[in-house]
C-alpha cells in the first residue's frame, strides 16, 4: 500500500506529465505538421524571424490558386478569423486585411494586420503590414520553386516585431505559422486531387461503349 508522501509524489508525477501533454497539444497544430513542414523559428525581444518550407506534387496553378485564394484561406486555416480584400491598388497590386486570433489554455489575443500586397503571377507574393497597430513592423513573402522531384516547393518567410505583451505569444506564433504552413498544404493537395479526379471522369462518359468486366 502507498503511503501518504507516496500518494503525493505520484500525484505530482501525474500533474507534471498531464501538463506536458497539454502543453504539447495546444501548441497550435504542431504535432505531425513535423514530418511534413520544415520551420526554422528565430525569436528576440518580441521579435521573429521566420521561415519555413514544404514540399508538394501539384501544378503551380493549383497552388497559386490556394495561395492567391484570400477570402477562402479562413475556411481551411484556424487561427485566421478573416481575410479580406480591402482595396484594389493596380495589377497584382492590393490591400489585404487579416485578423489572427490565438491563444495558450484559457488566454487568447486577436491581431490585426493591413498587408500591402505585390503579387508575381506563379512566383512570389510580397506583404507587408502598413497599419502597425499591432506590429511595429510585420513584412514577408510566399514564394514558388520547382522541387527536388517533380514537384513544388513552397517557401514562406517573415520578419515581424509585435507591439503587445501577451503570456507564450513566442510559442504560439511558432504554432501558428507551422500550422498555416500544414493547412495550405492539405488544401492543396486536396484541390490536385479533386482535379485530377475532374479530368478522368469525362473519359467515362464518351459514346464509345465500355466493356464491364465479367471478375
Amino acid at each position: 500500500m502507498l503511503t501518504h508522501h507516496s500518494q503525493r509524489i505520484s500525484r505530482q508525477l501525474l500533474f507534471r506529465a498531464t501538463m506536458v501533454a497539454a502543453c504539447a497539444a495546444l501548441s497550435c497544430g504542431v504535432g505531425l505538421a513535423a514530418d511534413t513542414v520544415s520551420l526554422a523559428f528565430h525569436e528576440k525581444d518580441r521579435s521573429y524571424d521566420v521561415e519555413g518550407s514544404f514540399d508538394v506534387e501539384a501544378r503551380t496553378s493549383v497552388v497559386w490558386d490556394v495561395l492567391t485564394g484570400y477570402e477562402q484561406l479562413p475556411k481551411f486555416v484556424g487561427n485566421l478569423k478573416r481575410s479580406h480584400v480591402e482595396e484594389d491598388l493596380g495589377p497584382y497590386h492590393f490591400l489585404l486585411e487579416q485578423e489572427f486570433e490565438g491563444g495558450f489554455l484559457f488566454i487568447t489575443k486577436r491581431v490585426r494586420v493591413l498587408l500591402d500586397v505585390h503579387e508575381t503571377w506563379y512566383q512570389t507574393i510580397l506583404f507587408e503590414d502598413i497599419d502597425h497597430k499591432d506590429f511595429g513592423f510585420y513584412e514577408g513573402s510566399w514564394e514558388l520553386r520547382p522541387g527536388s522531384d517533380k514537384g513544388l516547393k513552397v517557401i514562406y518567410s517573415l520578419k515581424a516585431r509585435q507591439n503587445f505583451d501577451a503570456p507564450f505569444a513566442g510559442d504560439f506564433t511558432r504554432g501558428g505559422i507551422k500550422d498555416l504552413l500544414e493547412s495550405v498544404r492539405r488544401e492543396i493537395l486536396r484541390r490536385q486531387a479533386k482535379k485530377a479526379t475532374e479530368e478522368v471522369r469525362p473519359l467515362t462518359s464518351t459514346s464509345t461503349p465500355v466493356l464491364e468486366s465479367r471478375y
